[in-house]
């Protein structure tokens, strides 16, 4: 089973404290599945080369998206479910997830099963996660979604 995780932030300061906490996040989401033995990959976007002007990868004729992002999106379609990683973000999905989900068309993320996993350096982590429900099941990945925070496993963070 290929799972993405995607991370959805490119904020490299503080706050919150420490800075990339949603990297630690990432790779603890992937240390948990890798010992379930599936093969995961974390998708950060400052790793990325993607374009400075949007324009989705199915916008494109074939052939002529940028490398960086065909890659990507042979990535996407590959893969049998997504987990995202977000923080808090003024009551909705982060600009960087949303962004970075927005370049693929639905039809890439259909029936495909996801998680979101939502973090905080304050007490709001995970408070609003039935937007990300919404927005993931409106792109065709459903989620099962818990708002309980004391439901969540931190697995060591």
């Amino acid at each position: 089973m290929k799972v993405i995780v995607f991370l959805g932030s490119v904020r490299d300061s503080t706050p919150p404290r420490p800075a990339r906490l949603g990297a630690r996040v990432a790779a603890a989401m992937a240390r948990l599945l890798e010992g379930a033995k599936v093969d995961v990959e974390v998708i950060d976007p400052l790793d990325l080369d993607l374009p400075a002007v949007f324009k989705p990868h199915f916008a494109y004729a074939a052939g002529k998206a940028p490398v960086a992002m065909q890659r990507l999106a042979e990535k996407v379609e590959a893969a049998d479910c997504y987990v995202m990683v977000s923080p808090e973000y003024n009551h909705s999905m982060s600009p960087a997830l949303a962004n970075l989900l927005n370049h693929f068309a639905s039809s890439s993320f259909a029936f495909k099963p996801s998680a979101i996993v939502t973090y905080s350096a304050g007490q709001w982590g995970g408070a609003r996660v039935g937007q990300y429900a919404d927005i993931s099941e409106r792109i065709g990945m459903p989620a099962g979604v818990s708002d309980d925070p004391h439901s969540a496993r931190t697995g060591g963070l």
